[in-house]
């Protein structure tokens, strides 16, 4: 799978939390990290989220040939060092958060998004019909 496009964005490790207006997490990130993108085999259902009605997946290298993969079993993100072509456990679904923020969404295991919990990233549970915005799960990008 060759990416659509490549950005760089502010590492994800350690998070400061930025309360805006409506009290909705969002978190700024220290560092940088590249985010590679890949159009999913997923339809979008929600707005603003795709790219021709599919979705936008990313995956994410805080160091070169380090990749974040997906422990669904632990609900934990771990690097590991590999070549591409990079497995299902290594691309998230981007989605398009209010206040500029986007979320990660495992593609292997739809509603487990990555977060911050006790100011670690882990894979958090997310109820579709619950309120996102309850959830550490959202990331401010800022373009380097």
């Amino acid at each position: 799978m060759k990416p659509k496009m490549k950005y760089s964005t502010n590492r994800i490790s350690t998070a400061k939390r930025k309360n805006t207006a409506s009290k909705a997490l969002c978190f700024k990130l220290g560092n940088k990290v590249l985010l590679s993108y890949y159009e999913s085999q997923r339809s979008s259902n929600e707005s603003g989220d795709g790219v021709d009605g599919k979705m936008l997946m990313v995956a994410l290298s805080p160091i070169k040939d380090f990749w974040l993969h997906a422990d669904n079993k632990e609900h934990s993100v771990k690097l590991h060092k590999c070549e591409k072509p990079l497995p299902d456990q290594a691309f998230f679904i981007l989605h398009n958060m209010p206040y500029n923020c986007v979320s990660f969404e495992c593609k292997t295991d739809p509603g487990l998004f990555i977060g911050v919990k006790d100011n670690h990233l882990a894979l958090i549970k997310v109820d579709c019909s619950e309120n996102l915005c309850s959830e550490n799960i959202w990331f401010k990008l800022s373009k380097t």
